[in-house]
């Protein structure tokens, strides 16, 4: 399973400014689900982000039944969270408890399942990064049935006005910079520069 990096750069006088005026490092993963590919939770959010900041992750993720999606709530687990591969499904059982994963009888590459037995709730995925699982999705809509997810290898970075780990969200203001990894693709650095502008640099330039 590969490891992927990121290395965030920011210009000295704009990292004062940012953390002046409580900006916080703010970071997502796309994941698409019945209704297309969205961004709509932080990720990671620094509140405090240094000069240089590094950021690892592998393929590796949770479920679990959460709270309704709402604009700046946390996401909150109502569930056990079980940790699922691609290719698995997780049973969401009548008494509100996440069963271990199996393999999924319809596998599709990329993707895992859940079905549900409970009755109408919303589900979440929280992927590792940096050695802890954080929240990086949650499905928008109330779920029945079942529910197939397939994280999106994409991953957009931005700056926003108190927006910590977890913090549902549907849209974004200001500057940001969407980077993909896959493939041979596993390490990008990003700088924001003395212009405020988010530009793509060569990882090699970072130890």
């Amino acid at each position: 399973m590969p490891t992927y990096t990121l290395n965030v750069m920011i210009d000295s006088e704009q990292l004062r400014i940012l953390r002046e005026n409580s900006y916080t490092l703010c970071i997502a993963k796309k994941v698409r689900d019945q209704l297309g590919d969205k961004y709509n939770v932080v990720w990671k959010g620094i509140e405090e982000p240094m000069q240089a900041n590094r950021f690892t992750w592998t393929e590796e993720y949770q479920v679990f039944a959460s709270n309704t999606f709402k604009v700046r709530d946390l996401v909150e687990a109502k569930s056990n969270e079980v940790s699922i591969a691609y290719k698995q499904e997780c049973l969401f059982d009548d008494t509100g408890s996440m069963q271990h994963a199996k393999a999924d009888p319809k596998p599709v590459d990329g993707t895992f399942k859940i079905t549900n037995q409970f009755g109408a709730i919303p589900f979440a995925i929280s992927s590792e990064m940096n050695g802890e699982y954080n929240p990086n999705y949650i499905s928008p809509v109330i779920i029945k049935g079942h529910v197939v997810f397939a994280p999106v290898n994409e991953v957009r970075v931005w700056f926003a006005l108190k927006l910590p780990t977890g913090t549902m969200f549907s849209d974004f203001t200001g500057e940001y910079i969407e980077l993909q990894f896959g493939g041979d693709k596993t390490t990008a650095t990003v700088c924001y520069d003395e212009t405020g502008s988010w530009q793509l640099m060569d990882s090699e330039m970072v130890g």
